[in-house]
Formats: structure tokens, C-alpha cells, sequence
């Protein structure tokens, strides 16, 4: 008779967290010497009076965070609310796994004192588009508006990123087809597979996300342009409208002036 396999014990840890109204990005964050297997899994509770939606990034199951690429959006509406936040280990494992959650900027740009000149940084957006396969775009569309050609699936690079800031995007496939989410690098969408994005969102996230601006346009099939902001779901009117084109950018925000730099009436009072 066979013996039985010996099991593995699981440590298992649990927080809850409360979360505002807003759109966050949970990343994985694993030492890289590290060879251990350990998964954090992200769930609704509840309490609060918000709900929350998760996007996760492909090949992210059950919300479940097991490699270090792997990332999930969440949405918070209705209003704050509360998430549990699970960590499985072998019993004994002691490597240093955190879980790393940035809130995305969603907040209009403030209007600058002193304005100083800002350029565009440069993103590489790669697309797979109906009849035509990979293309890539510099500072110009990828796709053409003009069009009903399906752009199908895409990627963005941004390979001269600032430090504090990083921009994550997601699609959904067809009317009530599957979301996907990346951040640069990640291809999301579909090729060759005939299947439509439907929806759209961009977002810059990280401590440094409030210093820049996202901007640029998304076009549904017959549809006029979509103006992109940071955190804004796009999609045709009906919802069923596949997208053709898309246009993006990311400026830094004018720097403003403190109000008592060089103020003519400004005086500093010493004690003698």
C-alpha cells in the first residue's frame, strides 16, 4: 500500500483595508532572490457603503496575486468601503513579500501660477489592427479614426518613464466580454481573433502621478473622438461600438510658483 503524500502546512494571514471612493492598482512586490510561493488575494466585504470592481491583469485568477507581474485595478463607487486582503505561505517562509497599493489620480489639473514650458513624454503605443496586423505609432494615432478597421489589441511603452509614476490601462472585449489590464509593456486585447474592444481606461498612478497630466483621444467606430483624462471609462454610446484609434500622451504639469517667491513686499523680521 502507498503511502500518503505528506501535505504542506499554509500559513495564513488576513487584514482588512478601507479604501475612499477612487481607482487604486495592487501590485505584487517580491524580493528577486527570492524563489518562495507566496499568494495574496484581494476580496470585496461587507462593510462600507461603497462597492468595489476588480480588474485584473491576464493571467491574474480570482483576484489572486502569485508572480510579480501580476497587478489589479479596483474601482471604489457609492462610497468608502472595505477590502480583505489574504496572504498564503508555507509554513516557515519568511521571504519578504509585500503587497504595494497606489492610488490612481484621477483629480483635474490645477491651474498654475507661473507656467513653465513642459513637453509631452514619449510613449510608443504598438496595436494589432484588423487586415493589418502589429503597427506602431510615435506621437501620432494608432489606427486610423477615418476607419471602422477593428483595432483589436495594443500595448504602450514608455521607455523614458519618470521614477514615481507609472500609467496602467485595461480594455474589455466585446459587449460583455473579457476585461484586461496592463501597465507598459503589457499587450491587452486580442490578435487576429476578430474581437472587438469595447471599452477603454487610462490612468497614471504612483506618488508622483498628481506632477503629471494624461491626455489624448479614443475612436469608436463612427463615433466623434473621446477626450482621455486620467481614470475616465470610454466607450461607444451603445456599448457595443468596437474601437478604431487611439491617440495618448503624458505631460508634465506646469510647476507653481510659490506665492512668497520673490513677493516685493515680502519682509523677514529677525530677533536682534
Amino acid at each position: 500500500m502507498q503511502a500518503p503524500e505528506k501535505s504542506t502546512a499554509l500559513q495564513i494571514s488576513s487584514q482588512v483595508s478601507r479604501l475612499d471612493t477612487g481607482m487604486y492598482i495592487f501590485r505584487y512586490k517580491l524580493d528577486a532572490q527570492s524563489t518562495s510561493k507566496v499568494c495574496i488575494s484581494l476580496s470585496p466585504t461587507p462593510l462600507g457603503e461603497g462597492v468595489i470592481d476588480f480588474f485584473p491583469s491576464e493571467g491574474v485568477s480570482d483576484n489572486t496575486l502569485a508572480s510579480p507581474s501580476d497587478c489589479i485595478v479596483a474601482r471604489v463607487k457609492g462610497g468608502p468601503t472595505n477590502i480583505l486582503i489574504t496572504t498564503f505561505r508555507s509554513e516557515g517562509d519568511t521571504s519578504d513579500v509585500q503587497l504595494r497599493m497606489d492610488r490612481i489620480s484621477t483629480a483635474p489639473s490645477p491651474a498654475p501660477s507661473r507656467p513653465t514650458a513642459t513637453a509631452p513624454t514619449q510613449l510608443e503605443l504598438l496595436g494589432h489592427i484588423e487586415t493589418q496586423g502589429d503597427v506602431i505609432s510615435h506621437h501620432t494615432w494608432l489606427g486610423d479614426p477615418t476607419t471602422h478597421l477593428r483595432l483589436e489589441g495594443f500595448s504602450i511603452n514608455w521607455p523614458n518613464a519618470p521614477s514615481g509614476v507609472t500609467l496602467a490601462y485595461s480594455c474589455r472585449t466585446g459587449a460583455d466580454g473579457e476585461r484586461y489590464m496592463g501597465v507598459p509593456g503589457q499587450f491587452v486585447g486580442s490578435r487576429g481573433k476578430a474581437r472587438p474592444i469595447t471599452l477603454v481606461t487610462f490612468a497614471l498612478t504612483g506618488p508622483r502621478s498628481a506632477d503629471f497630466e494624461l491626455s489624448g483621444k479614443a475612436v469608436f467606430a463612427g463615433e466623434a473622438p473621446l477626450a482621455i483624462t486620467s481614470g475616465k471609462v470610454l466607450s461607444g454610446p451603445s456599448g457595443a461600438e468596437h474601437l478604431v484609434a487611439l491617440q495618448l500622451e503624458v505631460t508634465p504639469k506646469p510647476v507653481e510658483a510659490s506665492p512668497w517667491s520673490n513677493h516685493p513686499d515680502l519682509q523677514v523680521f529677525r530677533k536682534p
